[in-house]
């Protein structure tokens, strides 16, 4: 069958070409009305535009003398010329051979005219075609008709008549014209009519009995495929009934049975079945919880959100060429195999082509079990430089989230550098306190505001550091990468939560940090030569997981958590002194009794918790141990 046409067939539909409108000559004041021949010969036309009407007998008087002036014309030029009588609609004229007018009969033409169907389909009905068979009627208007091809759809007898449907304006228009040009067996002229109609759909018992039949030859046992491209097409139905999957009805009696005997299909083509809406197809995923490839090349999906109701089916393999909305991608193909991918992630081949394998992150656990995360990672499993880095960030956290943040000036390098960046969604105004200070390249362009953002040396830093919210610390939420040890330097990344307190709305915010420190050594202990600070909004996980009192990290010697420290770098008094008072408000104990604790596990802030949780559940601290002295 020959591609069918998008265009809409327009031509003959105008009456062009009629000499007897009236209003042609209404406009027109040049004849004479006297019986002395033509006087306009030698007078200047004079057109009047006012509409002029006259009575059938008085037109048909002005119009014939001019004829009979064209006959005369040309006999004086050739004397074998011949007059001609043309008779068109109850009038009759003479007519020269030269004669303008057209020789072709116009009412023929416009009786063949079919009026142009919205659905493009036509009813054929052959007069009196009882008496003839199908064979005889549908052979003889395939060789008339040729070389154009039809499928005739539902060919049955009604009263005297035959009756079928065909597709195409153009076909139909083909068919028409066969009218009285086909001879029967008994002599007759074969009489057709072709108006606008649709085939009905019934869908009975002896139509499912049919659609079983035809499905039966269409699966593939092999590929556990069924093929329903062009059903409607099909050879098994066409001749008795129209099975277009276009239609809701239609499609779900056929999903439905195929769901009956083929509940583990894995493969479905429905190509070429002029199909626009999906939204029946949502029960595929349903229906058929094996199916892997589907084909629906050829339909009239228009656009890509259409195929939202087969997101559901985890296909690796789809075929959508042919359909309007692949036309908005000729130029973008990277864009289509990204639009699509985002719909169906495990396809492994689109429109024939092989796609690359996808990126997915929902892994089976019987074929790849992940590692176990751990909240600590030491390059070479260096057992020292994992001492030194706890116990400098312990201190260091423990100064941090103190009401004075000046002993930091101990712990950073002379020439140090700090900067900050912040990604935070929600726009609000006690968040501006870090947008000030973002430092984010991808947004600061301005290298002077660059430089100006880098605090650099140790008062600027610890200065910058001094002016934000104070903290408290989550240590249970903490990780720490220790990726670079060498002897001059250890590059040390911490992540964690931390709640501000004392915030101008008087409410604890609760933040997520990543902070990458570069720790050098410096006379007995180490101080931090560069440091970046990272600070974003936590996840709900997060949120969920967070202690309004911090937990301190239980001492285990496992490589997952924090070792137990040792007092490898000297403490400061003024460190000490900080150390005392944060135990003595965790814990409610008084100054004496939390330096002593401090001095028994030497300054050992961790286990100097762990060391108190243990004694108070035995009783062992003497009532004293809480008394406030004033």
């Amino acid at each position: 069958m020959p591609k069918k046409s998008n265009k809409t067939f327009w031509g003959g539909l105008g009456r062009a070409g009629n000499a007897e409108e009236k209003h042609y000559f209404g406009h027109d004041d040049r004849m004479g009305r006297s019986n002395d021949g033509p006087k306009y010969m030698n007078n200047k036309p004079r057109v009047s535009f006012k509409k002029q009407t006259y009575k059938s007998g008085r037109m048909r008087n002005l119009i014939k003398p001019h004829f009979d002036d064209d006959v005369l014309m040309s006999a004086s030029s050739n004397n074998n010329s011949r007059q001609v009588i043309n008779r068109g609609r109850g009038k009759s004229f003479i007519r020269g051979r030269n004669s303008p007018l057209p020789h072709n009969d116009m009412r023929d033409s416009r009786s063949r005219q079919i009026p142009i169907s919205l659905s493009n389909w036509y009813k054929v009905i052959i007069l009196h075609g009882k008496n003839y068979t199908k064979e005889f009627v549908l052979g003889s208007l395939l060789s008339y008709t040729a070389p154009f091809s039809f499928i005739p759809i539902m060919y049955q007898i009604v009263g005297t008549d035959a009756i079928f449907y065909v597709e195409d304006h153009r076909i139909a228009t083909k068919i028409v014209d066969c009218d009285k040009r086909i001879t029967t067996s008994d002599g007759f002229k074969m009489q057709i009519r072709v108006r606008p109609g649709v085939p009905p759909i019934q869908i009975s018992d002896a139509l499912k009995e049919r659609l079983k039949q035809a499905m039966g030859k269409r699966y593939v046992q092999e590929t556990n495929a069924l093929d329903l491209s062009k059903f409607y097409h099909d050879p098994e139905l066409a001749g008795d009934y129209w099975c277009p999957l276009a239609r809701p009805n239609m499609l779900m009696a056929v999903l439905d049975i195929v769901q009956e005997h083929i509940p583990n299909l894995e493969a479905l083509n429905l190509d070429s079945n002029k199909m626009c809406h999906l939204d029946k197809l949502s029960s595929l995923a349903n229906k058929f919880e094996k199916l892997k490839i589907l084909h629906i090349g050829d339909n009239k999906i228009k656009e890509i959100n259409h195929l939202n109701v087969l997101k559901n089916l985890q296909l690796e393999e789809l075929r959508l060429e042919g359909n309007p909305m692949c036309n908005k991608y000729k130029n973008r193909q990277d864009d289509y195999v990204s639009d699509i991918r985002k719909k169906f992630p495990k396809l492994l081949k689109l429109d024939g082509i092989d796609l690359p394998p996808p990126i997915v992150f929902d892994v089976e656990e019987h074929k790849l079990k992940l590692p176990s995360t751990q909240r600590m990672f030491i390059v070479q499993s260096n057992a020292k430089a994992q001492e030194v880095a706890s116990q400098f960030l312990q201190q260091y956290f423990l100064v941090f989230d103190s009401e004075n943040r000046q002993p930091l000036l101990d712990a950073y390098h002379e020439h140090a550098c700090l900067s900050m960046t912040v990604t935070i969604t929600q726009s609000s105004s006690r968040f501006s306190q870090y947008f000030i200070e973002n430092r984010n390249l991808y947004r600061i362009i301005d290298s002077n505001r660059r430089r100006k953002l880098l605090k650099q040396g140790r008062l600027p830093v610890v200065s910058f550091i001094s002016e934000m919210p104070r903290t408290k610390h989550d240590l249970t939420s903490f990780t720490m990468d220790l990726s670079l040890v060498t002897d001059r330097m250890m590059l040390i990344t911490v992540t964690g939560l931390f709640k501000e307190l004392h915030s101008k709305d008087n409410k604890e915010h609760l933040r997520y940090f990543n902070r990458t420190f570069i720790i050098v050594p410096e006379g007995v202990g180490f101080c931090i030569s560069n440091e970046q600070l990272h600070i974003s909004n936590p996840t709900m996980n997060q949120e969920k997981q967070f202690s309004s009192i911090p937990l301190i990290i239980q001492p285990t010697a496992g490589p997952s958590t924090p070792s137990t420290l040792v007092n490898s770098v000297p403490l400061t008094e003024e460190v000490k002194q900080q150390m005392t008072m944060t135990l003595s408000q965790q814990t409610n104990m008084n100054i004496e009794w939390s330096l002593k604790c401090l001095e028994e596990v030497q300054w050992n802030f961790e286990n100097a918790r762990v060391a108190f949780q243990e004694a108070f559940s035995l009783g062992k601290i003497p009532p004293t141990a809480f008394t406030k002295q004033v």
